[in-house]
């Protein structure tokens, strides 16, 4: 292979590399994922979730992770998968009463954006906190 050849191939795939990166951008779909339970819950209550994208499609079979921090920092960590209406749940238990924030991560895909959002929840079960 002589110098041209060489030089045409990669200006070829650079083509290719960059014209597949701005395609990817381009139909790439921002991810939200909301927390559709009560911001007030007791133990023995689920806090679910919902992955959809700015369209409002669901995205099921998608893995998230749910972070519920209490007031001094102290945290439960799960991973959960969406269902077929791009759902998922945990239940809570052994919480004690106050005021918690869920943190919920999804890393996205090739089409799909990251999404990472905090949201509030109280923890009342009927008694004094």
């Amino acid at each position: 292979m002589n110098s041209k050849t060489i030089i045409t191939l990669v200006i070829i795939i650079l083509i290719i590399v960059i014209g597949g990166f701005f395609f990817i951008q381009s139909n790439s779909h921002n991810t939200k994922v909301d927390v559709i339970s009560n911001s007030s819950l007791k133990n023995g209550d689920m806090v679910q979730i919902v992955l959809t994208d700015e369209y409002r499609n669901v995205y099921p079979g998608e893995q998230v992770h749910i972070k519920i921090l209490d007031d001094s920092g102290w945290g439960n960590n799960y991973d959960v998968v969406t269902d077929d209406s791009g759902e998922a749940s945990i239940v809570l238990s052994t919480y004690n009463n106050g005021n918690y924030t869920i943190h919920t991560n999804y890393n996205g895909t090739l089409f799909n954006k990251a999404y990472h959002g905090v949201d509030e929840l109280v923890i009342d079960d009927g008694y004094g906190y």
